[in-house]
């Protein structure tokens, strides 16, 4: 693990597990009990890039201008990818309990975490999500937000809409990791919205929280 001041560079991800799709998608079941145990930093890195990871880079032309596009895991109308996604991290392997920034890059800062603060806030984040405890105890806290403006650019009135569409593309791709992974998750949509935006940053708007532990 490669690490500055403020910035964690993250395991690669693992693209050949053992574990099918199919039977992912057979087990899936919300859990929200989780044991004391910490995740390992390489469980956190493969949820959050098979949230919002890049999975595939092409280089192109338009004219004579070198062009690049870093898709991700999850579906993007016009691949403008308005998601930023956050864990606040109660109990993970090497890390301080706090809040970090996803950051799937491109650029010097692919595929690691940005940190915004070391505090622990998981009590105030079970507050805006109407007291739901099980926050407190999950290993860690995945909160999805969106820029709605980066896709009113292209798409107008429609813009909130294909948010909240890739949201739960994103969500979905993480839940289906936690499974393969043995990790329990639950999402969960129900909290205060300014609450919650006053804890990740004004400038995104939270739509999903998605509690991450080990099961007992």
């Amino acid at each position: 693990m490669a690490e500055n001041e403020r910035n964690i560079t993250l395991p690669p991800p693992n693209f050949d597990s053992d574990y099918s799709i199919e039977r992912a998608l057979l087990n899936r079941r919300s859990v929200r009990r989780y044991s004391a145990s910490a995740l390992t930093l390489e469980e956190l890195a493969q949820l959050l890039w098979a949230c919002q990871g890049i999975s595939k880079v092409e280089n192109w032309q338009l004219g004579n201008k070198d062009m690049q596009t870093n898709y991700r895991t999850a579906p993007s109308a016009g691949a403008l990818y308005p998601l930023e996604v956050y864990a606040m991290v109660n109990r993970v392997e090497g890390m301080e309990p706090g809040l970090y920034h996803y950051l799937p890059g491109p650029g010097t800062d692919k595929h690691s975490l940005e940190m915004v603060h070391t505090e622990d806030r998981s009590d105030d984040l079970a507050d805006a999500a109407l007291r739901q405890t099980f926050v407190t105890e999950a290993a860690a806290n995945i909160v999805i937000g969106g820029v709605v403006g980066r896709m009113a650019v292209k798409y107008g009135r429609r813009a909130r809409l294909y948010v909240v569409l890739e949201v739960g593309h994103a969500a979905q791709n993480l839940c289906l990791q936690a499974q393969s992974l043995n990790i329990g998750a639950v999402p969960i949509g129900a909290f205060v919205d300014e609450d919650v935006r006053r804890l990740i940053g004004e400038e995104v708007e939270p739509f999903y929280i998605i509690t991450v532990g080990k099961i007992g």
